[in-house]
């Protein structure tokens, strides 16, 4: 009996929450804000964040998070403090 009970909580266990979109982009302005460092350490450094705050990192990829970096740059949300968006300015 206390073997079932066991197997019955270990399944009810539930995964850390995957970040959503939103979540996502508020630690990605976070991280712009305090990041000191080359641009390659920068999805590391948001990986960090992620999961401080409690979020899997594990469908999160480096290419979502330098889209959406390049996304907030073009809106004009976060400064390319980066140096890594190309702009279309002539």
């Amino acid at each position: 009996m206390q073997a079932e009970n066991e197997i019955k909580q270990q399944r009810k266990r539930k995964h850390k929450p995957y970040p959503t979109s939103r979540e996502l982009v508020n630690t990605i302005i976070d991280a712009v804000a305090t990041f000191e460092g080359h641009p390659n350490d920068f999805p590391d450094y948001v990986y960090k964040l992620l999961e401080q705050k409690g979020y899997s990192t594990k469908f999160v990829t480096v290419k979502r998070i330098w889209a959406t970096y390049e996304k907030l740059v073009r809106k004009r949300v976060i400064s390319d403090r980066l140096g890594v968006v190309e702009s279309n300015d002539k």
